[in-house]
């Protein structure tokens, strides 16, 4: 008797196959997910197909630092991550991820289950240079994420905004740095309220702003608009020595010629409790700073663009919007489009190795 019942238990599963055409998805009770050490905790527990493990997608992405907007894109649902210049966009039910503009296959594709969204946890974090690994004795997923000196964990802030019927007119996806504060140093909690402050600033002005001509634009296209999106992101270059450079990316997609990205950096000494300029790395003064400012986007400009344009002119009014970084080997000093070059010439960066004589700032091997 019991072997007719297994027998026909198995056939009913076999059944069950070919009737779907698929292995199911099945809830990993016992499955353990830690990012860094720490388990996290999910609403709903994550999914297993064909061996591989789907988290909900806003848990896992906010986790490891990114911005996350959902959108739907003539018939198909997509997410999109980012995390300072990383982007990482998905299709539910396509066999894709694509990481910085590279396409790959996946062996198990986004799904909803249940109305929530699962997007496979590996894929995903090695998408953002995270090592995973897989503990079968435990069902243990173990993700390490790259640390430094200081903790930096991410705050999200996420709004939709709508009209008078419900309408998505707007969606806004928005992260920012949060230092760990262990020693209650009150500098690094007024670096940390101030993110948090220009975060929600930034929110209020874009729904100040744009909020009318959303819904002008809705009223003219119908079911064919598309909300406007807004994310800021970031991303850390260095953390160490008492050092930490932090970069913020905004993006604004409002349906005009293109979308506008945007970048700005602070880097912070926290030994001294004080914001670095320009001026104090290149250990020169304020004049100095600008004359090596011009001369070294003199050198990009010829070198890359072939011609000067509008640089001269440009250069003079922008001196005070040049913006830099400090990476683990060298000073990066960018512009955004449109400072000093044309929108097509992107956002021109020079990067000046810790080698080079001007750079007044050593640090220790890593």
């Amino acid at each position: 008797m019991k072997r007719n019942m297994v027998k026909r238990n198995v056939s009913l599963a076999l059944g069950a196959v070919l009737v779907f055409g698929a292995v199911p998805a099945y809830a990993a009770d016992a499955v353990t997910v830690k990012l860094n050490g720490s388990q996290m905790e999910f609403d709903v527990n994550p999914v297993i197909e064909n061996s591989r493990t789907l988290v909900p997608f806003r848990k896992i992405f906010e986790a490891l630092d990114c911005a996350v907007s959902y959108t739907k894109e003539n018939g198909a649902q997509v997410v999109t991550a980012n995390r300072g210049n990383q982007w990482i966009t998905l299709e539910i039910g396509k066999n894709e991820i694509t990481v910085d503009g590279e396409t790959k296959k996946l062996d198990v594709a986004p799904k909803i289950v249940n109305g929530r969204t699962f997007v496979p946890l590996r894929a995903i974090s090695e998408g953002l240079d995270c090592t995973v690994e897989w503990s079968a004795d435990t069902k243990t997923v173990d993700i390490q994420k790259k640390q430094g000196q200081y903790a930096v964990s991410s705050a999200h802030i996420s709004k939709n905004i709508t009209d008078d019927k419900g309408n998505i007119l707007i969606t806004i996806a928005f992260e920012y740095p949060v230092i760990e504060n262990k020693d209650n140093n009150a500098f690094i909690t007024a670096v940390n309220e101030q993110y948090k402050k220009d975060a929600e600033a930034a929110i209020s002005e874009a729904e100040a702003e744009f909020k009318d001509s959303a819904a002008a634009v809705l009223a003219s296209e119908g079911k064919n608009y598309h909300p406007m999106v807004f994310t800021r992101s970031f991303e850390v270059s260095l953390n160490q020595d008492n050092l930490l450079s932090i970069t913020q990316l905004d993006y604004a997609n409002t349906y005009g010629a293109h979308p506008n990205t945007l970048k700005s950096s602070k880097t912070f000494n926290l030994a001294e409790n004080k914001v670095l300029t320009l001026s104090e790395v290149l250990g020169k003064n304020a004049a100095d700073t600008d004359s090596y400012v011009k001369e070294k986007f003199e050198a990009y400009v010829k070198e890359d663009a072939g011609e000067l344009i509008d640089y001269q002119e440009n250069i003079e009014k922008a001196l005070s919007a040049v913006n830099f970084c400090l990476t683990e080997d060298a000073l990066v000093l960018y512009y955004n489009p449109y400072d000093i070059l044309p929108y097509a010439a992107g956002s021109p960066e020079v990067k000046v190795p810790y080698a080079d004589t001007t750079i007044k700032l050593a640090l220790a091997e890593s």
